[in-house]
């Protein structure tokens, strides 16, 4: 399983990128992604071969990237494979329309890559499009030039025909870059299949040939259970809340995954040095993709941040190399924090005007802190009349992006609870924002939907817990409610929803599909005081299933 906090580099080359985003005077333009150019312009496969044969990047250094990207900080490193268009970037026996046999180029980028990744001590990984492939009849995607009555597209009408491209295509060639280009660490799916059966295949393919190699979530069925070792977000995708799994999310330099000569919308260092400290302190790698030109060569905007982030990194990648997440339930408003044992790595962005790092709800001793860049330099730390932690900072920031200032703390974390504070007469709603978890439970995310779902499952017993602490203001009768979605032969799974002493025990019902989430009432609470009470939720007995996947409780006063 995915453990490590580290910082993942992805290339996706390909003939699509030889069009730069522009097709017969027709441009992807910023905002959209320039590697869907034969889906968005809908050009016929025998005119995207002809794009195709053309493509030479006689500029491509295999070991320019990997130093790049190693310069960067970057501890993997995935190249595209096959991407939807169904043109394959190595030399492959399963079809001859790949970047070796079909164009001019002749190399194999995948074989330089892989060389130069072991002499360099970096992951060699791979990117494969499973489900979709324009160029393929049978395969799911191009509805312009395939008769869709009579293929696998859009639907499952004809899943003989799908099968024939996994058998003669999308399988054969997995086993190729398993078996031809060494260990890889990652085999990157993108788009998900029709059926979780389907994505199984790939993932235990993946794992007899190279068990130690990972696969990420994207391999099965986005509405169903998670297949691979660890979860893909959404692309750019941000968790509001932490994920108590292992979690990635794929993000780009500007607006595009390909290259277009179009987006020149650049984030600067700063902003990928900031999206990378706010992904590891809660608990994701970071997946950070750069787009070559169709020559080969890395646009020089993307070498400028990657070289600037290598500088910082230089600096501080104790600071992210191997930590844990944020133990702090809430994020501060000068940064993050990431830790390491008995240190906790304050990562401030926003240097305090007084000069006073404020560090607050850590009951734990500080034994010293010091500036990473300056560890033989003692700061000052006291606490104030409400019990913060106060950090005296010099005089000018170290860093002008983010200055890590590290806190060594005695004994593991104790860190104060988030309390929910009731508004006077409104409902109480507790989510997974609001939650911490115990024994199995854990805080998920599914890719059902543009922007995925969060909630909490993996409950299985009573000692699978789900805590809100909540400051009431409104004693008096509720009304609770659950959102929560359950598979059919999760049904008749009892549970309990307690606040202090009282709780009312609930039965689950099924969902009319996975993750498909729906709201009922279960009863009516009295809650009898007014302050900090324990809110639970938890099964009532042993069971062979998850209990649900829970989304949030309601209360709702009554008659008020």
């Amino acid at each position: 399983m995915v453990q490590r906090r580290e910082v993942r580099d992805v290339h996706p080359l390909g003939a699509l990128f030889r069009a730069g985003g522009e097709w017969n005077g027709q441009r992807i333009e910023p905002g959209d992604i320039a590697e869907w150019i034969m889906q968005r312009f809908r050009i016929p496969v025998a005119e995207y071969r002809k794009v195709a044969a053309a493509f030479d990047p006689v500029r491509f250094d295999a070991r320019e990237w990997v130093a790049l990207a190693k310069n960067a900080g970057m501890k993997y490193l995935i190249i595209t494979a096959k991407h939807h268009d169904g043109f394959t970037m190595f030399d492959s026996d399963v079809s001859g329309y790949n970047i070796v046999d079909h164009t001019k180029f002749g190399r194999d980028p995948l074989k330089e890559l892989s060389e130069a990744c072991a002499e360099a001590g970096i992951k060699f990984c791979v990117y494969y499009s499973h489900r979709e492939d324009w160029e393929n009849p049978y395969a799911y995607g191009n509805t312009w030039d395939f008769d869709t009555s009579q293929t696998s597209l859009d639907t499952m009408d004809h899943p003989e025909l799908f099968r024939k491209y996994l058998d003669d295509k999308a399988l054969p060639q997995l086993r190729e870059l398993l078996t031809r280009y060494g260990p890889l660490g990652i085999v990157w799916f993108d788009r998900g299949m029709y059926t979780p059966e389907q994505g199984k295949e790939f993932a235990d393919l993946v794992h007899a040939l190279q068990p130690e190699c990972l696969v990420n979530g994207r391999v099965g069925h986005y509405a169903q259970e998670l297949l691979g070792d660890y979860q893909s977000l959404t692309d750019n995708g941000m968790p509001v809340g932490g994920i108590e799994e292992p979690w990635e999310t794929p993000q780009t330099l500007n607006d595009t995954w390909g290259f277009s000569k179009f987006d020149q919308n650049w984030k600067s260092a700063g902003d990928i040095i900031g999206r990378m400290v706010a992904i590891v302190s809660k608990g994701g790698n970071y997946l950070l993709n750069v787009g070559p030109t169709g020559e080969g060569v890395i646009p020089g905007p993307s070498v400028k941040i990657l070289r600037s982030v290598g500088e910082w990194m230089d600096k501080n990648s104790e600071s992210i190399y191997g930590t844990s997440p944020s133990p702090f339930p809430v994020e501060f408003p000068w940064g993050f924090c990431t830790r390491k044992g008995d240190l906790l790595y304050l990562h401030v962005f926003d240097w305090p005007a007084d000069g006073i790092l404020k560090l607050e709800g850590l009951n734990n001793r500080i034994r010293n802190t010091y500036l990473l860049t300056d560890k033989a330099g003692k700061l000052k730390v006291d606490r104030d009349d409400r019990g913060r932690w106060r950090i005296s900072l010099p005089g000018s920031r170290p860093d002008p992006i983010d200055s890590v200032v590290v806190a060594r703390i005695a004994g593991p974390p104790d860190i104060d609870p988030l309390v929910v504070q009731q508004k006077g007469g409104e409902p109480i709603v507790l989510d997974h924002l609001t939650a911490s978890t115990h024994g199995r439970a854990v805080k998920r995310f599914n890719r059902k939907g543009e922007e995925g779902q969060f909630h909490i499952s993996k409950m299985e017993g009573p000692e699978d817990v789900i805590e809100w602490h909540v400051n009431i203001v409104d004693p008096g009768m509720y009304d609770v409610s659950i959102t929560y979605a359950a598979i059919p032969g999760w049904e008749n799974g009892r549970y309990k929803v307690s606040a202090g002493k009282e709780q009312i025990t609930a039965t689950v019902r099924s969902s009319p599909g996975w993750y498909e989430y729906k709201t009922e009432n279960i009863g009516r609470m009295r809650i009898s005081k007014k302050g900090e009470i324990l809110f639970r939720l938890y099964p009532e007995h042993q069971l062979d299933h998850y209990l649900m996947y829970f989304r949030s409780l309601q209360f709702v006063p009554v008659d008020r």
